[in-house]
């Protein structure tokens, strides 16, 4: 596979997840940002600041508070404190973000089994190890 073709495949599939996500999107009447900050929240408890989402999700810092102070405004998040480190804020879901959430529990699965549709489980299984491999690669070539 060629490095083109390998990056058009990635991008391919986040547009296949965005396309997926579209309904959701217009049905709970949030952006696509807001969406993936509180799917990352609820499938990523442990990562539960600000500064997390924006490391893992690769989301702009800027970008992250603005979306979560949308959040926050509308009822779907909450803030916490750190008993011993006031700088450090504790995201969390509300009560009134579990539809969206249920909704985007449910499509992400359904967006697992499509694309993963005709693969038999050994392959699948190879592939995540060799998908996690890379990821390691990417980080170090990142750091060099």
């Amino acid at each position: 596979m060629t490095p083109s073709t390998f990056i058009a495949f990635f991008h391919d599939v986040l547009n296949a997840y965005n396309k997926m996500c579209e309904p959701i999107l217009h049905e709970f009447d949030i952006p696509q940002v807001s969406f993936d900050i509180l799917m990352f929240l609820n499938n990523n408890p442990e990562l539960c600041t600000a500064q997390q989402i924006s490391e893992f999700r690769k989301i702009k810092k800027n970008l992250v508070s603005v979306h979560v102070d949308k959040l926050v405004t509308a009822g779907y998040l909450q803030r916490g404190s750190v008993t011993g480190d006031r700088r450090k804020v504790l995201l969390s879901c509300t009560e009134k973000a579990q539809p969206i959430l249920k909704a985007g529990l449910e499509m992400q699965q359904n967006f697992n089994q499509k694309l993963t549709r005709n693969i038999p489980e050994e392959q699948i299984h190879v592939y995540k190890e060799i998908i996690d491999s890379m990821a390691v690669n990417a980080c170090q070539m990142l750091n060099e």
